[in-house]
């Protein structure tokens, strides 16, 4: 059997991701990985803490801990913010192992031999205070063409200028305050992109551009875009004293830059997962490597990860597929990264369940475009869509049931629906199989319109209630609710991917208490008679729109 690694950007483990974030990496994985296992697929869901780089090491100074302690007491939360959102990862692990430390190395020396390291000289920001070289985005001052003063080391918030760190006019230390800094010279280690762009394009065109693999426009455009521009050699290395240390006197107190080690650390994640297993799947001329992230991350997913891979010719798979998403904005709410301010994951699971989040966020999902978050927006989805449409249709069939067993408790039959589920069925796979996993929602949402439709004009109770004295009324009474019964159980698998605790809600009143699985949309269904009947989903309270309301910019 094929198999399948799904692999997510790896959130930076010194901050609680906001929704933004979820919705654009972790979310759409996870959903993804729970509709391959419902169809029985060989597939592994990787994904961890990005533990290394400047910003990591420069909070840890900050708060005056040890960089190890801080990123691993952000990854231990942050996984189990992960896991109460529904996430059920293969494996959750983190960059700073043993295990991809030696893949790192082994990676490394492999470019090395081959011709695709190099040196380059660079200037780099040094904090004559705090003794350190700053990254770019902890020098900030006057740009030098709008004069605003948010200018960082790489981009002028006001006028949208990219910057080099030395051009920035009265420059400050960002963590001391001090203008005390000097610009110096130093050497890096380079992976030299230049002599693999031919390699690059040839992949980039063949798996994305010209082939069926689900790249999105923005993955495809964005790489060629640099490819036609040129590229250049990228440094691997820092100096600093966080990350893993190149190991070579040459190099002094270098140590691998971020980037370097954590796309490989999709590598060495599933290595620690699995010391026996991982080469099954990272070695096979079978697996199929599905990659989802952010825009943010695609040059390092569609150019550089595939430079290291090619270049260091050890027999990785290549991606296959890349889905990067746009960006969740709102003008309305503010989104922080911050673990207390903004609406990040932790704050939003003190409001609403998880669910609630996992399905309205993927209802707003920027697939195509940024999409912009509201409360007002949160509380259409919730109250219209969540509760009205599918909660209602639910809670009203199966109290049809529980209030009519006389006339049901044996006679439910086969539902003349079955060709009709299966198209709902077919559409759902299809907007999966091209990765529009926005779009396989909606036909849930359809699907349950197309049951409120039928509720509402077949008329059931009064079918029930004409029953007594007309067999015919019963015997329609009957098929209806079969019909009925069945697009209710549709759902309630259908919706597992997206909304796993409703799900298993609406299954457990047929009798099913474990993960459901594409074949039982053939079984017939068999209900529990007498099971007490609660909502699955409820409309937003005052109370809950009163704690949004705290994160409101308005």
């Amino acid at each position: 059997m094929a198999k399948k690694i799904i692999t997510s950007a790896l959130p930076y483990s010194y901050a609680i991701p906001h929704l933004g974030n979820f919705v654009g990496s972790v979310l759409p994985a996870d959903v993804y990985f729970k509709y391959l296992k419902m169809k029985d697929e060989d597939a592994i869901f990787i994904c961890g803490s990005d533990q290394h780089g400047t910003a990591i090491e420069l909070q840890a100074l900050k708060d005056k801990v040890d960089p190890e302690v801080l990123s691993n007491s952000f990854h231990e939360k942050i996984k189990s913010l992960f896991e109460s959102m529904g996430c059920t990862f293969t494996y959750y692990g983190k960059t700073h192992t043993a295990e991809n430390k030696t893949v790192v190395y082994e990676i490394f020396k492999a470019l090395e031999a081959n011709g695709f390291i190099g040196e380059i000289e660079s200037i780099q920001a040094y904090c004559n205070i705090d003794k350190h070289f700053l990254a770019d985005r902890f020098i900030e001052g006057e740009c030098p063409f709008c004069h605003g003063l948010k200018a960082r080391g790489d981009q002028c918030d006001t006028c949208g200028r990219l910057l080099e760190p030395d051009q920035i006019i009265n420059p400050h230390c960002t963590i001391c305050g001090n203008s005390d800094i000097t610009f110096k010279k130093t050497k890096n280690l380079a992976l030299l992109l230049d002599k693999l762009q031919n390699r690059i394009k040839e992949f980039i065109e063949t798996t994305g551009e010209k082939s069926e693999n689900n790249w999105s426009k923005n993955a495809i455009n964005e790489s060629l875009g640099l490819i036609k521009v040129g590229l250049k050699p990228r440094d691997i290395t820092r100096n600093m004293k966080w990350g893993f240390p190149v190991n070579d006197e040459r190099f002094g107190d270098l140590v691998f830059y971020v980037w370097f080690d954590a796309v490989i650390g999709y590598i060495g994640i599933t290595k620690e997962w699995d010391p026996s297993r991982w080469e099954e799947y990272w070695k096979s001329s079978d697996t199929e490597l599905i990659q989802f992230m952010g825009k943010d991350n695609i040059e390092f997913h569609t150019v550089v990860f595939p430079a290291i891979l090619i270049g260091s010719n050890l027999g990785y798979i290549m991606p296959s597929s890349i889905k990067a998403y746009e960006y969740l904005t709102s003008k309305t709410v503010k989104f922080s990264k911050s673990s207390k301010i903004g609406l990040n994951i932790e704050n939003a699971l003190a409001i609403l369940p998880s669910d609630y989040w996992r399905f309205s966020l993927m209802y707003m999902c920027p697939e195509n475009s940024d999409s912009e978050f509201s409360i007002d927006l949160l509380s259409e989805i919730i109250n219209k869509i969540m509760n009205d449409k599918i909660g209602n249709l639910v809670n009203r069939v199966l109290v049809l049931y529980k209030n009519n067993l006389s006339l049901l408790r044996s006679r439910i039959g086969n539902s003349m629906l079955n060709p009709e589920i299966k198209k709902y069925k077919e559409q759902y796979d299809s907007h999966f199989s091209k990765l529009n996993i926005r779009n396989a929602l909606l036909t849930i949402v359809e699907l349950a319109t197309f049951g409120n439709a039928l509720l509402n004009t077949s008329e059931p109770w009064a079918l029930a209630k004409m029953s007594g004295s007309d067999q015919s009324k019963k015997d329609a009474f009957v098929n209806v609710m079969s019909d009925l019964l069945k697009v209710v159980y549709s759902i309630g698998i259908l919706l597992w991917p997206f909304a796993p605790r409703a799900s298993s809600s609406i299954l457990s009143y047929f009798g099913i208490e474990n993960e459901p699985n594409f074949s039982m949309l053939e079984d017939d269904i068999n209900l529990i008679a007498g099971k007490e009947v609660a909502p699955i989903f409820q409309k937003i309270s005052d109370d809950q729109l009163a704690e949004l309301g705290k994160f409101s910019t308005l």
